[in-house]
């Protein structure tokens, strides 16, 4: 199998955070679908089961989703993608809010956010698809969003093990 055939899918790329306690996660993850457009929409995130982050929102029920911009940098990508915010302050040096549901949300290079509630999860061996409820939705600019194509043919970013679209 061609598995570079599914990098012709379309991306964008995302900051998700969450928050249980005073434990903050957050990574970066190319796999945001919008399921439904009724009244609170429905979404779907998938994040690798070794991630803090995926520990994390499964305590917590609750996550936001920072849509990044073409303007994202490799330092803001490689902060919330690369490292673990087990042992990294991923928040510190990075411009957020605190959203409506107590969980900060990046800001710095992101073109829309929301908030949402996890209401169910799939396992899927590897990763868990998260099904999520949105609470709140903000457009904060115009700017382009950053698609996973982007990010590998113009920017020249690379990969992390741990993520869904992963390929030796």
């Amino acid at each position: 199998m061609d598995k570079s055939a599914f990098f012709k899918l379309t991306y964008g790329l995302y900051i998700i955070t969450t928050q249980y306690n005073e434990h903050f996660a957050g990574c970066v993850v190319n796999t945001v679908v919008q399921a439904t457009a009724e009244e609170k929409p429905k979404l779907l995130v998938t994040v690798n089961k070794e991630n803090d982050t995926n520990k994390t929102m499964k305590k917590s029920k609750k996550v936001n989703i920072s849509v990044l911009s073409q303007d994202a940098d490799m330092i803001l990508i490689g902060k919330f993608g690369f490292r673990s915010s087990k042992d990294f302050n991923k928040l510190e040096g990075t411009e957020n809010i605190l959203g409506n549901n107590g969980i900060p949300i990046v800001t710095q290079a992101v073109s829309s956010y929301i908030e949402a509630e996890i209401i169910g999860e799939v396992d899927c061996k590897t990763h868990t698809v998260f099904i999520l409820e949105a609470k709140e939705a903000k457009i904060l600019n115009d700017k382009q969003v950053l698609t996973y194509d982007y990010y590998h043919n113009v920017i020249k970013g690379k990969t992390p093990p741990k993520a869904s679209s992963f390929s030796n």
